[in-house]
């Protein structure tokens, strides 16, 4: 059997093919509709969440305004 790159089959002691590696970026076209269609593509609720989220600026503004209007003991 010819060796193909970004492929790896796995064999048990009996010989039989069991498991078989894909490497997506080499064979991303081949691969991406079976992906999708079983939903291994989709983002999950951390990504879409941190998608959402506020730069790291932005949290530094927010988190010195809240500071700054804090009721402080004088």
């Amino acid at each position: 059997m010819a060796r193909i790159a970004g492929l790896v089959a796995k064999k048990n002691i009996k010989g039989e093919l069991t498991h078989v590696t894909i490497d997506v970026k080499k064979h991303k076209d081949a691969i991406t509709p079976f992906l999708e269609q079983m939903g291994l593509t989709t983002k999950t609720a951390f990504q879409l969440e941190r998608e959402r989220g506020i730069n790291l600026e932005e949290f530094r503004t927010r988190m010195h305004k809240h500071i700054d209007n804090l009721p402080w003991k004088k």
